[in-house]
């Protein structure tokens, strides 16, 4: 009798201990890493890092940009401004894994970007007493600050790993621009140009010029430990300028009894059509799971 109780014990044991692997899965600690969503389970993802990149690569893009450096001046222009041929930018992304492959983040990025003008605050026009009034522009290479808020979705190329790996990357944001005011060296092509380069103060007004942006990219992310990873990422994106805005850039204004060119709408609209010739970035940092 003793037996056959020791031998139901047994196997009422060997039962449970079937039932509970079963509900646990696999004791292989790869394949419960696996089997959960988020990396070890780690659902929550912050990311923060930069990126950098040449006007260089604008030129590809932008007519505008080639035909600047074609110009007889140029080289020796650019000497004297050559801090200002590199763009940056600053990021953080914040996500949350829904599903072993997919990740919803929103992603927020800051742009320190430069674009040139030509002919800078020119203007044409008759005075009161009939007199034709020349003013000269200038030509330069000045800064302005690009904020996008964008959300995404992040879909990994394969199901182990929402996070870490190769992902793809889907948004839709908004992006607003603004030139920077300060002290510029400029150059004026068409007064009396002797070669000379000067510093003057530039003013550009205090309004942002909107854009509709969109993007896809490939992210790679290799786990250095549970909690980190690295991640290296390039993007393509299209910056469209908003219609409404669009429309008020094409504006002249008047000066006494002729026209001139509205130049406060006129940087506005030298800056959506800069991001618009903006199709590709990279970045890279540091990948954050909790």
């Amino acid at each position: 009798m003793i037996k056959k109780i020791n031998s139901i014990i047994v196997l009422i044991s060997l039962l449970i201990s079937t039932y509970s692997l079963s509900q646990t899965g696999s004791s292989n600690p790869r394949e419960k890493k696996n089997s959960v969503a988020g990396f070890y389970g780690k659902r929550f993802t912050l990311q923060l890092g930069g990126g950098l990149h040449h006007n260089s690569l604008l030129k590809l893009f932008s007519s505008y940009e080639r035909d600047y450096r074609k110009r007889d001046y140029y080289d020796t222009y650019r000497k004297q401004v050559s801090t200002d041929q590199f763009n940056y930018s600053l990021y953080g992304t914040i996500g949350y894994v829904v599903g072993k492959r997919t990740t919803l983040s929103v992603d927020f990025n800051y742009y320190f970007g430069n674009l040139i003008l030509s002919n800078y605050g020119s203007a044409g026009y008759y005075d009161n007493s009939g007199n034709y009034i020349s003013i000269s522009g200038v030509d330069g290479r000045v800064k302005y600050n690009t904020f996008r808020i964008m959300p995404r979705i992040e879909i990994n190329s394969n199901s182990n790993s929402a996070q870490m790996g190769l992902v793809n990357i889907l948004g839709i944001g908004v992006e607003m621009s603004k030139a920077k005011s300060g002290s510029y060296k400029v150059i004026e092509p068409y007064a009396n140009y002797n070669g000379g380069i000067y510093t003057t103060d530039l003013k550009f007004p205090d309004k942002n010029a909107f854009s509709f942006t969109a993007l896809y990219g490939l992210e790679y992310r290799i786990p250095i430990s549970r909690n980190i990873g690295w991640n290296i990422g390039g993007y393509a994106h299209l910056n469209l300028p908003l219609t409404g805005i669009m429309k008020e850039l094409n504006a002249d204004s008047y000066v006494g009894l002729g026209y001139s060119t509205n130049w406060d709408n006129e940087i506005r609209y030298h800056l959506v059509k800069n991001r618009l010739q903006n199709v590709f970035s990279v970045r890279t940092g540091i990948v954050i799971m909790l």
